[in-house]
C-alpha cells in the first residue's frame, strides 16, 4: 500500500512539474487548436470587413438627392442622444422614507439611496448627524424627492418648516 501511494505521489509531482515547465516556456498544451482559432478569427475579421464595405456601398447607392447623408444622420443621432440625457437628468425621483423608533441615521440614508432619491446615502446620514437635526428626527413616513437639497430633506424629516 505504501508503494502504491508513493508511486502516485511521485507521478502527481512529475505531472505538476511538467505543467509548470510548459507554463514557463509559454507553449500551449495543444498548439493545433490555437492555430485553428487564429485562422477562424482572421476569417471572421475578413468577413466583417467585407460586410461593412458592402453596407457602405449600398447606403451610398440608395441615397437620392433629397435624402440625408450618413454624416447628417450621425449628427442627428448625437443631438437626440444629448437630448435624451438632458431629459433623464431632469426627471425627479420621489420616495417614501419610513422612520420608526430605534432607526439609525445610516438606515435613513440607506432608504433614501435605495429609493433612488440620492446617489449616496452616506451624505444624508452625515448631514442628519448635525446636532440641530439628529436630536429632532420625527417618527413616521415622509415623502422626499431628488430635487430637494440635503437641508430640505433634513427639515422634512425633523418636522421643521421648510423655508
Amino acid at each position: 500500500m505504501k508503494k502504491l501511494l508513493r508511486g502516485m505521489g511521485i507521478g502527481l509531482f512529475l505531472a505538476g512539474a511538467t505543467f509548470t515547465v510548459l507554463d514557463y516556456m509559454g507553449e500551449p498544451l495543444s498548439q493545433g487548436t490555437a492555430k485553428n482559432e487564429q485562422k477562424e478569427i482572421a476569417e471572421l475579421k475578413r468577413q466583417l470587413t467585407d460586410a461593412n464595405k458592402e453596407i457602405a456601398s449600398l447606403k451610398a447607392s440608395s441615397l437620392s438627392p433629397g435624402e440625408i447623408s450618413p454624416q447628417d444622420e450621425e449628427t442627428a443621432e448625437q443631438t437626440s442622444s444629448a437630448n435624451k440625457e438632458d431629459t433623464e437628468k431632469s426627471t425627479t425621483v420621489s420616495g417614501t422614507i419610513y422612520i420608526y423608533e430605534g432607526v439609525s441615521l445610516y438606515d435613513i440614508g440607506k432608504q433614501a439611496e435605495d429609493a433612488g432619491i440620492i446617489p449616496n446615502g452616506r451624505e444624508l446620514e452625515l448631514f442628519l448627524s448635525k446636532p440641530e437635526y439628529s436630536r429632532s428626527i420625527q417618527k413616521g413616513q415622509f415623502e422626499l424627492n431628488s430635487d430637494m437639497s440635503m437641508e430640505e430633506m433634513a427639515r422634512t424629516l425633523t418636522g421643521k418648516t421648510v423655508e
